[in-house]
């Protein structure tokens, strides 16, 4: 069973898990909570940070507790090694998607709405999803945008996420979780940045050097188990 953090922590996984072709930089994304529940506030990021590219893609969390235990998330697309790079321990573990935790039992079901919205100049389309996480339903709203397509998935965080097919890339994500016995919990991201690679510094998609690295997953993966 997994506990109420290991679940959020999987909705952040499942809500940054989109992309397709073309767009080469970073994405951000700015995260707010309209609703949260007691004592979890320092524990969830304000911020997610996604740079793509042909060869390599990079994700990180800002702020909160998660952010730490997670740290950087860094995929090699060639090999198909992902990277998570703990900061504040100097550690690298390194995994493959073969061993990443899986979810084929969760079957998202997929509604096209009749919302439409402008973000940073994009016309976007809304969809409605919901998805069943052992005895909770996960609902939530996609605002996606055909004219943005990134040159990479974005970085799942490790998870092997359910596929939801949605046309276009997510500008907006809206999710609702009621929470049986603690209340209801509400995430809302959404795209406030978008800058070229040629714009960031050489090194943003390197690992660092003198950091210790480790084969498998951060200790993270094991919570909720």
């Amino acid at each position: 069973m997994r506990t109420t953090f290991g679940l959020i922590f999987f909705l952040l996984a499942y809500s940054t898990s989109f992309a397709q072709t073309t767009f080469e930089g970073l994405i951000r994304y700015e995260i707010t909570y309209p609703e949260s529940l007691p004592g979890m506030e320092s524990m969830l990021p304000k911020a997610s940070e996604s740079i793509v590219s042909n060869k390599r893609s990079l994700t990180r969390m800002e702020g909160g507790m998660q952010a730490d235990m997670l740290g950087d998330m860094l995929t090699d697309h060639s090999s198909g090694k992902t990277y998570f790079i703990l900061h504040d321990t100097k550690t690298i573990y390194s995994s493959s998607e073969d061993k990443m935790p899986k979810t084929d039992d969760i079957k998202p079901v997929v509604k096209k709405g009749k919302g439409k919205m402008m973000i940073m100049g994009y016309p976007c389309q809304s969809y409605e999803v919901e998805m069943k996480v052992e005895n909770m339903v996960i609902t939530s709203t996609y605002w996606t945008t055909t004219q943005l397509t990134p040159a990479r998935p974005i970085s799942n965080m490790g998870m092997n996420t359910p596929k939801v097919n949605i046309e276009g890339f997510p500008m907006k994500i809206v999710t609702a979780l009621p929470i049986p016995g603690m209340g209801n919990f509400k995430m809302e991201m959404v795209v406030t940045q978008l800058k070229d690679l040629k714009e960031l510094p050489n090194n943003a998609l390197s690992l660092p050097a003198g950091y210790t690295t480790k084969e498998g997953l951060p200790p993270v993966f094991q919570m909720g188990k």
